[in-house]
């Protein structure tokens, strides 16, 4: 195995649109909210969160995936909790 292979090795890139199951439970920002729906978009996927508190906007939640599309890289999930603020 070469310098450049060891130095490499184990290395991946994180791609735009990540994949996740029903029952995942992810950390995500919230980003905009419409109506009483809050959206997270995670790369170039959305995810549409229900039950998300009022002021949910621009903070950090954890939420259970309940669908997914791989096709069109988003879904749908349930609001947990509220694990902390925007740094902006």
């Amino acid at each position: 195995m070469s310098r450049f292979e060891k130095f490499f090795a184990g290395l991946s890139f994180r791609g735009s649109t990540p994949d996740y199951a029903p029952g995942d439970a992810i950390e995500v920002m919230v980003t905009e909210t419409r109506g009483e729906t809050a959206i997270a978009r995670i790369g170039d996927s959305t995810l549409r969160i229900e039950g998300t508190p009022a002021d949910a906007e621009n903070t950090r939640v954890l939420v259970d995936v309940e669908t997914w599309d791989e096709e069109s890289h988003s879904g749908t999930g349930t609001y947990r909790e509220t694990v902390g603020k925007s740094a902006f």
